[in-house]
């Protein structure tokens, strides 16, 4: 009886690691299965032993999800692009700084979306369609705006005077807080000649609109007027400004340089812009102890490759190195919008996703009111930049790391 007793453990003992032996097998297979081939309730399952795998051998996965903000703006390069856009198709975003500290919960980054946009003569124009402007550009985390000719709202400057507000312009900044954008505005005006803060248009104002939810003020880098001289200053034709940003975590910061160069094509013009980019870029490497990430953007005048092979600082790139015309001119296309950062000290800049140039002729006919024929087909240059603009907005991305790199 007990040599039968034995033989019957034995027995369960070879069932037991049988069992055993195929459950670990099965787990095995189970774990290799890519994602999309996991059932959502054994995804999130798989998803709970991967992390838990991290915690304990020190690795971290990085996840890539495709962001709210990137999904939000999908569809508005999209919808706004012509069929030959040059805007490439928003991806999930990458991680741009290291894996995560072992026992950090895996890293999920983000993006933000910024949009340089000339309005020409922005606060002059009674017949501008705002509330179609705004909507084009409403899903963008921050709105530079460059050629405002007056300020929206009463303000007084630094000798006492005060600035006359245009009901044009507030008409557009109600527009934009109406689609959630607060606004960073100069505190003047600046131009080509002797006289300033006159409303018309030979002077400009800078504005930058952005999300509060998404970024903020980050007033102790460097902001405000390159120089003290806003008005005929021997280094600029308009005085550049520029605002400090930092998301509302803290995990990036930079600081934007709105710029309008001199326009025109003779040879004073070109050597004038060269030495506009040059004095800005020297501000910036005077200014750079603290903060790195320095991006010059908006109306920069260059004409071709060539200029542009010329004009551009040492350590710079610009995003629209192929020169797509950025303009609205279908009889005269030139490469006038530009976005400069340091590739060696900018890393956050996303050059997957390079630089969109919307059309903005596709993107307000569908928000056409009237009276009359949509100016944009056919196109009546004079008439659509009156109702519209004579630029198209451009828009690039930043990757949000896990801390801030500077």
């Amino acid at each position: 009886m007990a040599k039968k007793r034995s033989k019957s453990s034995l027995g369960w003992l070879w069932w037991l690691m049988a069992v055993v032996l195929l459950a670990a097998i099965g787990l095995i297979v189970f774990s290799c299965l890519p994602n999309d081939s996991i059932p959502v309730s054994a995804r999130q399952a798989h998803q709970r032993v991967v992390d838990a795998r991290s915690r304990t051998d020190g690795t971290s996965r990085k996840a890539v999800p495709h962001s709210p903000a990137a999904a939000k703006s999908a569809p508005r390069v999209a919808e706004s692009a012509p069929p030959n856009a040059s805007a490439k198709p928003l991806e999930p975003a990458t991680a741009v700084q290291p894996p995560s500290e072992p026992g950090a919960p895996p890293y999920a980054p983000e993006t933000i979306t910024v949009c340089s946009f000339n309005i020409q003569f922005l606060g002059s124009s009674k017949e501008r369609d705002d509330e179609a402007m705004a909507s084009v550009v409403r899903d963008y985390d921050i709105v530079v705006v460059q050629e405002l000719v007056a300020p929206p709202y009463p303000i007084t400057f630094s000798d006492g005077t005060s600035a006359k507000p245009d009901p044009q312009a507030a008409e557009f900044f109600d527009a934009m807080k109406a689609n959630g954008f607060t606004y960073w505005l100069s505190e003047e005006d600046t131009g080509t000649g002797a006289a300033i803060h006159s409303n018309g248009t030979n002077t400009e104002w800078w504005v930058t609109f952005y999300k509060p939810g998404k970024v903020g003020k980050a007033e102790d880098l460097p902001h405000g007027f390159l120089a003290d001289d806003r008005s005929d200053n021997p280094d600029y034709e308009r005085v550049p400004y520029a605002v400090s940003l930092r998301t509302e975590d803290s995990r990036m910061d930079f600081v934007l340089i709105s710029v309008h160069l001199q326009p025109g094509a003779a040879a004073k013009d070109k050597a004038r812009r060269r030495h506009e980019l040059s004095t800005i870029a020297a501000w910036v490497d005077a200014h750079d102890d603290k903060e790195k990430d320095f991006i010059i953007l908006g109306d920069c005048n260059i004409e071709n490759a060539a200029e542009l092979r010329e004009d551009t600082p040492p350590g710079f790139l610009s995003l629209n190195d192929e020169c797509r015309p950025t303009n609205t001119n279908v009889n005269g296309p030139k490469p006038y919008d530009h976005v400069f950062y340091r590739p060696g000290l900018t890393i956050e800049m996303d050059r997957e996703f390079d630089m969109a140039v919307i059309d903005l002729v596709q993107a307000v006919k569908p928000l056409w009111k009237g009276p009359g024929t949509f100016p944009g087909d056919p196109y009546v240059h004079d008439e659509f930049r009156k109702v519209y603009s004579d630029h198209n907005p451009v828009v690039f991305r930043l990757k949000v790391g896990e801390k801030d790199d500077d």
